[in-house]
């Protein structure tokens, strides 16, 4: 596609309709004939339509997932309440807290220093945002995680942000360049190692 095409919708609409206002105007001296454009013109309106519907399903995708997020966050608010109470009776053997999937740690529900968060995945959704999502791993209420990225092909890691949620979502990130992600738990002064890397590109998940 020649590059005088804008890239971005939106523009590429201002500069449509202008091209076809000078071209019906100037049909002589540009040497073409009214039909040549009614094909365009045609369509011009049934894109700016398709437009209105994908900017309007990627404010229903935003809300669906925040929606999401916040039912997630909801269950996980009920399950500790559960949890708290399995993990405060000394009758519960340690094998059928692993059976059920929670920490067995001992000496407290929780451990003393951060450890890296595990099981993170990142996701790319059709808007073009990515949703990360992760365990906390035994990390207590309240822990922090520390979610970093580096962008191919540089070796340097960059901090994204800090959130005590167990999912993220991550938008305006360059288009077209692999993503890789960590997180890390952090408690008070100290910061545990990373987690798993999840690496996505303008594709999808690698």
């Amino acid at each position: 596609m020649a590059n005088y095409f804008p890239a971005k919708d939106a523009d590429f609409i201002a500069w449509l309709a202008n091209f076809l206002v000078v071209a019906n105007a100037n049909l002589v001296p540009l040497g073409i004939i009214a039909g040549d454009l009614t094909p365009i013109s045609t369509l011009q309106p049934t894109y700016s339509t398709n437009l209105n519907d994908v900017e309007a399903k990627k404010a229903a995708l935003a809300s669906a997932v925040d929606t999401k997020d916040a039912t997630k966050d909801a269950i996980i608010q009920k399950l500790r309440i559960v949890v708290n109470k399995i993990q405060a009776n000394p009758a519960v053997a340690p094998a059928l807290k692993s059976q059920l999937g929670i920490s067995t740690h001992e000496g407290g529900h929780y451990p003393q220093h951060p450890i890296p968060p595990s099981e993170l995945l990142a996701e790319l959704l059709p808007d073009g945002s990515i949703e990360l999502d992760w365990s906390r791993n035994g990390n207590a209420p309240g822990t922090q995680f520390v979610i970093e990225y580096c962008l191919a092909p540089s070796t340097t890691w960059t901090l994204l942000d800090v959130v005590t949620k167990t999912s993220f979502i991550h938008s305006g990130h360059p288009l077209g360049k692999a993503i890789q992600y960590w997180v890390k738990a952090r408690k008070n002064s100290e910061t545990s190692g990373a987690s798993n890397i999840a690496v996505v590109n303008a594709g999808g998940v690698v």
